[in-house]
């Protein structure tokens, strides 16, 4: 009885670890299927399609590790640059001989533009650089 009990024992647990290990594999599959075909959905917005990616693939773009600060004073400053800019135009065109005032405000304006748009830029740049 001991012998059988010998043979038995080990061949159960075998039995058990085999089965609960093609369950998790078939659990797995599914999850993964059900990430892919969500994946393929169109109306996704960007953060929800980088969320569903890091789960089927556990890394994240390097820009989601750490939201820059720096990008946003850039943008921030970029605003502010921009109406600052359109302002001295308005300004330079109400007074007279204001030639020099609306140059240096379309200076201004257009530095500005490129410090709003360079954010955007930069993120394009990363999001095609993995295609």
């Amino acid at each position: 009885m001991d012998e059988l009990l010998a043979i038995a024992i080990p061949i159960c647990v075998v039995v058990l670890v085999k089965m609960m290990l093609e369950q998790r594999a078939t659990a797995r599959s599914q999850y993964v299927r059900l990430l892919e075909e969500a994946l393929k959905n169109p109306a996704l917005d960007r953060a929800t399609i980088e969320s569903l990616t890091y789960q089927l693939t556990g890394s994240r773009p390097p820009r989601s590790n750490h939201p820059s600060r720096f990008m946003a004073l850039v943008l921030a400053v970029g605003w502010l640059a921009l109406f600052t800019g359109i302002g001295i135009i308005v300004i330079g065109s109400m007074i007279p001989r204001g030639d020099e005032t609306c140059a240096a405000g379309a200076l201004v304006a257009i530095i500005g533009f490129g410090l709003v748009t360079y954010p955007f830029a930069v993120r394009e740049l990363e999001t095609r650089k993995g295609v």
